[in-house]
């Protein structure tokens, strides 16, 4: 008997039929949205790291000339850096700075990626901005003792 009512309520209409398909239209739009917000977010994530990379790795370099003047280890930073950002950023605008002194070089520099998700009203900044500065020591630590043990 048990067996007649529940066949009996399925096809009645009094059972679960069509829940999936109000379930289904909430839930895979959220999910879509869900989903393109963590990609735009990595994007923005990969661009972040990838010129915190490029500015250590420009300013690194340019440390590495020992005799060098300021203006030419200027131009060799800021050649590297911007090799390094053309080959790797995933980006709309990227600005960058070098400052180089007797006694540091700094690298500053910021990528903007335009905000698909403002269109939707979700975020509603024109653009997603990342900006870093390294400052790297131009005197190598060995050479300086090594030198002052002379004297």
């Amino acid at each position: 008997m048990k067996n007649r009512k529940s066949k009996k309520n399925n096809k009645t209409g009094y059972g679960l039929n069509g829940y999936m398909t109000t379930e289904a239209s909430v839930i895979i739009p959220l999910a879509f949205v869900c989903f393109i917000i963590i990609i735009l977010y990595t994007f923005y994530l990969y661009n972040h790291l990838t010129v915190y990379q490029s500015c250590y790795l420009s300013a690194l370099r340019g440390s590495q000339l020992k005799n060098a003047t300021n203006g030419a280890v200027k131009a060799y930073v800021d050649r590297e850096l911007e090799k390094l950002l053309d080959e790797q950023v995933y980006e709309y605008q990227i600005d960058y700075a070098s400052d180089v002194s007797m006694i540091s070089i700094k690298v500053k520099a910021g990528s903007y990626v335009d905000n698909l998700m403002a269109r939707f009203g979700l975020y509603t900044e024109k653009k997603l901005t990342s900006s870093r500065e390294v400052a790297i020591n131009r005197i190598d630590p060995v050479d300086y003792i090594r030198n002052a043990e002379r004297f």
